[in-house]
């Protein structure tokens, strides 16, 4: 379905090898982008995530312990209780901001569609924003998954495709706490690497069950699950292409192209910190402008730029 030029890239290697793919083995675990959430809301110690998303303590600790490893978050001590410690996004963490602003404005779309998001989005110059609009720093026209053109970087051929931990099957069923559907539904309906992963092949144009098998290397069960899964929740659409036997392509719905800023964050996170000695592994452009892609977020009441400087959640 996608028609942007690829400069020979097939399908596998733009996923599996992809920044996506990387970014999701960094952080892609459900209750990882959680805790994420929940620092750029401001819950910033290990009690208020008990309280706020009903997360067992072993969990919690294993996460907190895996973002510290790879420096998106630091501990500190309270200045005014030496027992407790709070964490803190570092630079690597914050600059995930883009991706909480995607999250909310796909959310607040399609997951509070009738009612304002309960997380608000405060501007410091004029108070509650409605919504957001990402577009090309260059042009500010808008960024959607069939104008953004891919292509390689130096350090593309140093990297060798590894087993990763998308391969694990996670849950999609998980219960979420009253609380954390304040900011997060979204990791209910696609929270897990396997449910990326389906979406990022159906925007390269992989529609039938045995293409994403063989493009993905994933099992027949966990792939029924997953689009069973995106299926119910609208993100893919079932058309019947055979009557016996019965079999379906599963075709992009509005919903899940909105989605693609969400992975598009992700992916240009990874380009920005996932690198290797020998340079950037992909580059990216904006088709109608030519330019190298660097998104911007509008803010709709004002039409200016937001930043986190700028932005709050509350």
């Amino acid at each position: 379905m996608n028609s942007t030029p690829q400069s020979g890239l097939n399908v596998q290697d733009r996923i599996l090898k992809g920044q996506v793919r990387r970014a999701l083995d960094e952080i892609g675990d459900r209750w990882t982008c959680l805790i994420l959430l929940g620092l750029f809301r401001g819950i910033n110690s290990f009690d208020a995530w008990l309280n706020n998303y009903g997360i067992s303590p072993g969990i919690l600790s294993s996460r907190l312990k895996h973002l510290a490893q790879i420096e998106v978050l630091s501990r500190s001590t309270c200045k005014s209780d030496s027992r407790r410690v709070i964490y803190s996004l570092t630079p690597k963490g914050q600059d995930l901001y883009m991706w909480a602003l995607a999250i909310w404005q796909w959310e607040s779309k399609w997951v509070f569609r009738d009612s304002p998001h309960t997380v608000l989005l405060n501007h410091a110059d004029h108070g509650t924003v409605s919504d957001l609009h990402f577009v090309c720093a260059e042009c500010l026209a808008g960024v959607s998954f069939d104008n953004v053109a891919i292509t390689t970087g130096p350090g593309y051929e140093s990297l060798k495709l590894l087993p990763g931990s998308a391969e694990r099957k996670t849950r999609t069923s998980q219960k979420v706490t009253v609380e954390a559907e304040h900011f997060g539904r979204s990791m209910d309906i696609i929270g897990d690497r396997w449910s990326f992963l389906i979406i990022s092949a159906a925007y390269f144009g992989v529609a039938r069950f045995d293409e994403f098998q063989a493009q993905l290397n994933i099992s027949s069960n966990i792939l029924s699950d997953r689009l069973a899964n995106l299926s119910n929740h609208g993100m893919l659409a079932r058309n019947r292409y055979s009557e016996r036997p019965p079999r379906y392509e599963y075709i992009l719905t509005q919903k899940s192209l909105d989605f693609y800023q969400i992975p598009l964050m992700l992916a240009l996170w990874g380009d920005r910190w996932l690198t290797v000695p020998e340079g950037e592994l992909f580059v990216r452009h904006h088709i109608p402008c030519g330019h190298r892609l660097k998104v911007v977020a509008i803010c709709a009441e004002c039409s200016e730029p937001v930043s986190a400087a700028s932005m709050s959640f509350a």
